[in-house]
């Protein structure tokens, strides 16, 4: 990220974006809505509109400012943006209804009736869309019924490969809220369970299309997942003094919806531990000047990883054998 970073050279610092943030304030009164330090039980939609006390740093605006700039973050931050608006995709429904099914906690699930379907199928017709608008409109999450048949089966799977690992997921202590400031900046964490033993981990659950260990290995590295851990597990400490080991649970959406459970290991932590570090560094001095830069100005060189340009060569290197 240094790259797409301008405050690290103040003599090559190019003209930045500015954007005003919120100025940080040792002192802060809390109104209604806002939260303190502390742990706390709210929906995830009071949760994702940022309830801290200022704007709060999230493991998702964290991978957003090292991937790519803090232009991006603060167009992600629903305090800082004005025209800010949460993302509703379709493709979150599964995910969300999984979270439901086997968490015990979010919003709730409803199956849109097979009578009102187009006849292919397709919830185009005029009685479905009305389905689908009133039931997201009361924080449901509207599924087919084969797609609730396919929740109900990754929900006895997931409860099933949990219990044979002796792990209980109890919906009581599912979607905790962690608020704290480190290193002078307000975090915050939603953890999708923390069991109520202090000795236990706390966990987080994805669903994935490939559970097997390299594939959750490769999505770690490729949705920065390493930094959303240790942000969870900072933040958690600073605001309990409880110092946990953190896992993930992947679960396939299809069958036969196998679950794999992942620790990182203690060099994959380190490193995560300075990212996210970086991250709360940059967002605070954003915070304190009131400037956002996007990507550096400037035409930027690219090349092709090593091994990209290795293959080509092995490639032409085998072709022309062929040749002779």
């Amino acid at each position: 990220m240094d790259g797409n970073w301008p405050f690290d050279d103040e003599a090559k610092r190019p003209e930045p974006n500015k954007v005003m943030g919120t100025p940080p304030h040792e002192e802060y009164r809390l109104l209604p809505g806002i939260l303190a330090a502390g742990v706390h039980q709210i929906d995830g939609e009071a949760y994702h509109r940022d309830p801290c006390p200022e704007a709060s740093l999230s493991s998702t605006l964290a991978k957003t400012m090292l991937a790519q700039s803090p232009l991006h973050a603060w167009t992600a931050s629903p305090r800082l943006n004005p025209d800010w608006e949460p993302v509703e995709k379709k493709t979150f429904d599964i995910g969300r209804a999984a979270h439901r099914a086997i968490l015990g906690a979010g919003g709730d699930y409803v199956a849109i009736p097979d009578e009102i379907l187009a006849s292919n199928g397709a919830a185009s017709t005029k009685e479905a869309k009305a389905f689908i608008a009133d039931a997201r409109d009361a924080g449901q999450t509207p599924l087919k019924t084969a797609e609730v048949a396919q929740i109900h089966a990754m929900r006895d799977k997931a409860h099933a490969k949990l219990k044979a690992l002796q792990i209980d997921l109890d919906p009581a202590r599912s979607e905790m809220v962690a608020v704290a400031q480190i290193d002078g900046v307000w975090c915050r964490a939603m953890i999708d369970n923390v069991p109520l033993d202090a000795r236990l981990p706390i966990y987080d659950f994805k669903t994935c299309e490939n559970a097997s260990p390299e594939a959750c290995q490769k999505a770690i590295l490729n949705y920065g997942y390493d930094v959303q851990a240790e942000h969870y597990r900072q933040v958690w400490r600073a605001a309990t003094g409880e110092d946990r080991v953190f896992r993930f649970v992947f679960q396939e959406k299809s069958a036969p919806h196998e679950v794999c459970v992942v620790e990182l290991g203690d060099d994959t932590l380190l490193i995560a531990r300075k990212k996210i570090a970086r991250a709360r560094e940059m967002w605070g001095l954003c915070m304190q000047s009131g400037q956002w830069p996007g990507y550096p100005l400037g035409v930027h060189r690219v090349d092709l990883p090593t091994w990209a340009i290795e293959r080509w060569l092995e490639r032409e290197s085998h072709e022309a054998a062929i040749k002779k």
